[in-house]
């Protein structure tokens, strides 16, 4: 029977390309592969890349020689296609609906993982059961086992043999006696990496809806609209899917029936260690000071107005912003989003059972996903508020001690993180 054990223990409860992680992580390396491709190649970037105010033209005039000599010339089969590709556009406001989902998509993957990843007893064949067949006894609330059914996406993957098996069914052939399955309880570090997530996808939500003021005729690209959707659909598993399958892979749901042996990652649940504190702070800071950011971008339009005769007030001259971080940054509420990602991988990847920093490869993969595509679109910011003020417009709301430069003028702000980039 120990053999048994052990052998589930290496091997796991299924094929050992079953990886829910792995194909998260897949995931995170495509679209981080394809805004990287969208920001270098030609094509991609005049079709694609650009949204909202960095899709219009920066300036509010355009010259009429150019006028006239685009309209002598016959575009190029390139431009058609460039046309063709860019017309794929939804509305900006959209966005809104990346926060609508992400927290309600929260919510379902943490009750799935709770029934998929409960206990239960595990009876071979021949057995107490006195049937040819496992059976299995579950070990859940009266309310998850009633006579209602509902769609699991975890069994569904572990049907397609991408998701672990927590009970494992094909082990079970060849035990003599009952096997004992447990429940896994996420470890404190786990909890709070999956509670400040769905705190952050909340309070995007709210501003969403009654902070921001985005304007209603800004598009952004299709291809934009479904990178949203799936990376808040791979984030909700990304904050426990490593912990999870490591458990499993430790042998921490396997034991015989009344066996009181602890799990190799219990110790887990004694605390939380000084990594995971700091990711809480970097979590906290960067949610305040985008909320910020958030707020001071939505002061530069007005709110809009109810009257049908006032549309001419609609569509006010674009300044720029300054305040908290916009002393320092031109996109710090991007700044602000790759802090509070770093906070989430400080937290999902401090188990104290190694000294390893890649506990959580796929929240590492998705924190890189973030710096690539804010990185660039910082960039983009940039080089449209240059486009449209000059250069001068970096020391707009600089801080009045603020010492001149060789040049005579305050230095500009930075893009995105402070004396690096």
């Amino acid at each position: 029977m120990a053999s048994v054990y052990g052998s589930l223990a290496q091997g796991g409860f299924s094929s050992p390309v079953a990886s829910f992680a792995l194909l998260n992580q897949i995931y995170f390396v495509l679209i981080s592969t394809a805004v990287l491709a969208a920001a270098t190649l030609p094509f991609l970037r005049a079709s694609v890349l650009s949204y909202g105010k960095l899709d219009a033209t920066p300036s509010s005039t355009t010259s009429t020689s150019t006028t006239r000599k685009s309209k002598k010339e016959q575009p190029s089969r390139r431009d058609s296609w460039i046309k063709t590709v860019k017309s794929l556009q939804v509305p900006k406001v959209w966005f809104s609906h990346f926060y609508v989902w992400a927290p309600l998509w929260m919510i379902y993957m943490t009750l799935d993982l709770w029934v998929y990843s409960s206990s239960a007893v595990v009876l071979p064949p021949t057995t107490i059961s006195y049937s040819t067949r496992i059976t299995v006894i579950r070990s859940m609330p009266t309310i998850l086992t009633s006579t209602q059914k509902y769609w699991s996406l975890l069994t569904f993957l572990n049907y397609l043999g991408i998701m672990p098996a927590h009970i494992p069914l094909a082990w079970a052939q060849s035990a003599t006696e009952p096997l004992m399955v447990r429940a896994w309880v996420p470890p404190p570090h786990v909890l709070l990496t999956m509670a400040c997530y769905l705190l952050q996808v909340i309070r995007r939500w709210y501003e969403s809806w009654f902070v921001e003021r985005p304007s209603v005729d800004a598009k952004m690209h299709v291809a934009h609209y479904i990178v949203g959707i799936t990376f808040y659909s791979a984030m909700a598993p990304t904050t426990w899917i490593d912990a999870y399958e490591a458990w499993l892979r430790q042998g921490g749901a396997i034991s015989p029936v009344n066996t009181t042996t602890p799990s190799p990652m219990d110790s887990m649940l004694f605390g939380l260690n000084g990594q995971c504190l700091l990711g809480l702070i970097l979590f906290i800071w960067g949610s305040y000071h985008q909320y910020n950011c958030h707020v001071i971008l939505a002061n530069l339009r007005p709110k809009p107005s109810r009257n049908a005769g006032d549309k001419s007030k609609e569509k006010p001259a674009y300044r720029v912003p300054f305040g908290d971080w916009f002393q320092y940054m031109v996109a710090p509420h991007y700044s602000a989003e790759m802090v509070i990602y770093l906070g989430l991988y400080l937290m999902g990847s401090s188990s104290p059972l190694t000294a390893s920093s890649s506990t959580a490869p796929t929240l590492l993969c998705a924190w890189i996903w973030v710096i690539f595509n804010l990185g660039i679109l910082a960039r983009e910011t940039d080089q449209w508020y240059r486009a449209r003020f000059g250069d001068r417009y970096a020391t707009v709301g600089a801080p009045a001690d603020t010492k001149a430069g060789r040049s005579g003028r305050a230095p500009s702000r930075y893009i995105l993180v402070p004396f690096i980039y």
